[in-house]
C-alpha cells in the first residue's frame, strides 16, 4: 500500500496546505466543526519554519 503522505519535507508541506484549504472549504460535508480544524491550521503556517 502506498504512504498517503508526501515523504519530502517541501511536497509535505505543500499537501498540509492543500489539505487545511480543502477541509475549511468542506466542513460540514466531512463532519467536522470549525473548532476540530483550529489547531491543524494555527500552526500549519510555521510548519515549514521549524526545518
Amino acid at each position: 500500500m502506498a504512504n498517503y503522505f508526501p515523504t519530502k519535507d517541501a511536497d509535505f508541506i505543500a499537501w498540509l496546505a492543500n489539505f487545511v484549504t480543502i477541509a475549511t472549504a468542506n466542513t460540514a460535508a466531512l463532519g467536522l466543526v470549525a473548532g476540530d480544524l483550529t489547531p491543524i491550521s494555527t500552526l500549519q503556517p510555521t510548519y515549514g519554519l521549524s526545518f
